[in-house]
């Protein structure tokens, strides 16, 4: 009777526990925007751009589970960290060829959009899912425009800091459901300056001549949503099965991959929570 009752506690404590972990995951994690610190050195940055912050985030997958309530509480804190320049690394909707996205709605993001504080910029490029058509690929144009927003497609500009100094961003067109073109963004770029490749599925990264490339940004695989300590994500998406979150360095070649902010498909996140990447650029 003992060992029973023994066996059926364990139970419980187990149930209790997965139940927490469930009720966290759906009703807590999914609304809290983790604010990851990142160094990244290289002796090609200029001492005018030392100590550069750069904000990452992607997958907003607004006008589903990302309702304004959510986002506004987030972008708070993205701007409480104070971040320099802001990159967004693609997916401002979630499944716009099913969810329709009114004019207000559009509106509605793009006020919400413009709260976000960069001094020195604010970048993006698209999604699988800001590609979802034609029409909606050009309303991505204007949203982010009138957020402020430079979007980046397959194309490059020059980072500066109150200085004439430099650092490359490039911004390369989404692998998944885009036109990625590396030879067209990456034309008349002076490899000397530290280089920045902004893009949304990191498996790209593949692809790049990394040899001129010291930093690539990415985001498109949620962390999976749901991670398993010790063994990662629970679910890998095509363009994020080799490099999933988190930071890999390939040669000389930092890899950074967000979690992104929003959710799809289930409103849940464990072990993978919304990040915004700080990336702090240092030549010391």
């Amino acid at each position: 009777m003992k060992k029973i009752i023994k066996i059926l506690s364990v139970m419980l404590i187990a149930a209790c526990i997965f139940a927490g972990m469930i009720f966290y995951g759906t009703f807590v994690s999914v609304k809290r925007v983790n604010i990851v610190n990142q160094t990244v050195i290289s002796n090609k940055i200029p001492d005018e751009c030392n100590n550069l912050k750069i904000a990452l985030i992607s997958d907003i997958h607004y006008n589903s589970f990302m309702d304004k309530e959510r986002l506004s509480a987030m972008i708070e804190k993205i701007n409480q960290a104070s971040p320099d320049i802001i990159l967004f690394a693609g997916d401002l909707f979630d499944k716009p060829d099913q969810i329709p996205v009114n004019d207000a709605v559009r509106e509605e993001l793009i006020q919400l959009l413009k709260t976000l504080e960069a001094p020195y910029g604010k970048f993006a490029v698209l999604g699988e899912s800001d590609h979802a058509s034609r029409q909606l690929e050009e309303g991505m144009q204007n949203i982010f425009y009138y957020a402020d927003f430079e979007l980046l497609n397959n194309t490059s500009v020059l980072l500066h800091k109150d200085s004439t100094h430099s650092i490359n961003l490039i911004g390369i067109d989404s692998q998944i459901g885009g036109k990625p073109d590396i030879n067209k963004a990456m034309e008349n770029i002076d490899t000397n300056n530290f280089t920045i490749v902004l893009t949304h599925a990191p498996d790209l990264a593949g692809s790049l001549p990394l040899n001129n490339i010291d930093l690539v940004v990415a985001g498109h695989s949620h962390g999976g949503q749901i991670a398993l300590p010790m063994f990662g994500p629970l679910f890998r998406k095509d363009g994020a099965r080799k490099y999933t979150h988190g930071t890999t360095t390939v040669n000389n070649t930092v890899i950074i991959v967000g979690n992104g902010l929003g959710t799809t498909d289930f409103d849940i996140r464990l072990f993978a929570p919304p990040q915004c990447i700080m990336i702090r650029l240092t030549n010391k």
